[in-house]
């Protein structure tokens, strides 16, 4: 995820706006963008540290100013780099995540039989 910090007096915003959806045009599977107007949301600017319009924010990186293209592409690229990496390693932990469960599952259920196995052993020595 982007973030496209802009205001309503920024003549600059639009251009790099204009950028963004020219450069987003080249990617398949374009990164979201998400515009917020520092003048509306004073509070979501400051806690990111935005002191200049337009600034663009993706995963701790920041690009303040209008860029020129070959920098603006670079950060986009990496945006989607880091989202993807991050879509791997979710997937990862999902899978992790997912043999643990089973793992714990085949651990209880082999608990529940010797139990079961217990019980019926003690079960069949106090009849005698």
């Amino acid at each position: 995820m982007i973030l496209l910090f802009t205001s309503d007096h920024c003549a600059w915003c639009d251009i790099v706006k204009g950028m963004i959806k020219n450069e987003s045009e080249d990617f398949e599977d374009p990164e979201s963008i998400h515009e917020i107007n520092v003048d509306s949301h004073s509070q979501i600017a400051e806690a990111y540290g935005i002191l200049v319009v337009p600034t663009l924010v993706s995963r701790g990186h920041m690009l303040s100013g209008v860029p020129c293209q070959e920098d603006l592409r670079s950060f986009i690229l990496r945006s989607i780099a880091a989202r993807t990496v991050d879509r791997e390693e979710s997937r990862a932990q999902n899978v992790l995540r997912s043999a643990r469960q089973r793992r714990a599952s085949r651990l209880t259920d082999d608990v529940h039989r010797h139990a079961l196995e217990q019980i019926e052993i003690s079960g069949t020595t106090e009849s005698r």
